[in-house]
């Protein structure tokens, strides 16, 4: 990893403890901090085994951006980020070993990557060596809010649900001519939920929404599956989809959407319930989507159509003061409605 100026700039402000500097300065020492970092954030049903191999892989490459954290020559962390998108950027591994891990150092170590890399726009917990009360009080006092995520699981012996068909309606298979009308319900299914910030390319919502479903059938998160997508038409509108994609060894079902004036008459169920019967017909068995911990109702609609929780709550920060998001109160968490989930990216 090349040094670069912010990082000798963070060394040399009077009053900095800790310096960070690039990871091939110490590998060894590098990838073990790196490895202690994901054990203390793993999340219920993740294995350090499966997500170790990438990260490792980063660090050795001099792919990864970020570096260690370090004190008096002795390194006591190390942080990890992606580069910056247009909130700023993503923390995804950050940890102070003890007895350096105290709330005052991990200030610094976010004031370090803030002068390094810019605004965060998200960061992860929990940060090892801290108490939650410790971690929640300074987070907040930063101007973060908590929010988490969580796998759900369609069980391969699970019999789909029957299709229901909205009145004066259709479910179909996605079409590719139906990509405009898919970005502007994704434009008004998402405005101001935290999950359109998950993976956004643009600030504005009307060039993010195109983003995302260009991205979509460009299939960058993966092979899209139709029939397997399927989608709701009222009046000759879609109104409602929901969108899966081929991932390597399951079928990730990346958005579950409806109008927001029409949410609560039951086209995201049809949606869903549509997509699972024809990806069973495509004999796919392995069926996710990740939602945000808090969101009840669509909670409660994959159950009740028969997922399971197969990995997390994650636990997450997100810069409320970068973020405008309306729902839900942030000392809950993410809740959204059952149309405006965004599952997975």
């Amino acid at each position: 990893m090349v040094l670069r100026s912010p990082f000798i700039g963070a060394y040399c402000e009077p009053g900095v403890t800790l310096a960070l500097v690039p990871f091939a300065v110490d590998l060894p020492t590098s990838l073990a901090l790196a490895s202690d970092a994901l054990r203390v954030r793993l999340a219920p049903g993740e294995e350090h085994a499966e997500l170790w191999p990438p990260i490792d892989s980063s660090i050795r490459s001099a792919r990864a951006t970020g570096g260690l954290l370090r004190s008096e020559g002795e390194a006591h962390g190390v942080v990890v980020w992606e580069p910056a998108g247009p909130l700023g950027v993503a923390i995804r591994l950050l940890y102070l070993s003890p007895p350096r891990a105290s709330v005052e150092s991990y200030r610094e170590a976010l004031d370090l990557t803030e002068r390094a890399a810019g605004p965060i726009a998200f960061a992860p917990g929990p940060l090892g060596g801290l108490s939650a009360e410790e971690e929640s009080t300074m987070m907040t006092e930063r101007g973060f809010a908590p929010y988490g995520r969580l796998e759900m699981g369609f069980p391969a012996t699970a019999t789909p649900a029957p299709l229901p068909t909205p009145p004066t309606g259709e479910v179909r298979p996605v079409q590719p001519d139906d990509e405009p009308q898919l970005a502007r319900l994704h434009e008004s299914a998402y405005r101001y939920h935290l999950d359109r910030y998950l993976s956004i390319e643009d600030i504005d919502p009307a060039r993010d929404s195109d983003h995302q479903l260009r991205d979509y059938f460009g299939a960058r998160w993966g092979l899209p599956l139709s029939p397997g997508s399927m989608v709701v038409v009222l009046g000759g509108r879609v109104v409602a989809a929901a969108l899966a994609v081929r991932r390597t060894s399951k079928v990730l079902i990346i958005d579950v959407m409806a109008e927001p004036a029409l949410q609560g008459k039951g086209l995201g169920r049809a949606a869903l319930a549509g997509a699972l019967r024809a990806l069973r017909d495509r004999g796919e068995t392995a069926i996710v989507l990740n939602v945000t911990e808090a969101n009840e109702r669509a909670v409660r609609l994959y159950t009740s159509l028969g997922f399971v929780r197969t990995m997390g709550p994650s636990q997450e920060w997100y810069n409320a003061r970068r973020m405008r998001v309306e729902i839900p109160p942030a000392v809950a968490g993410h809740s959204v409605g059952v149309g405006s989930d965004s599952a997975g990216r």
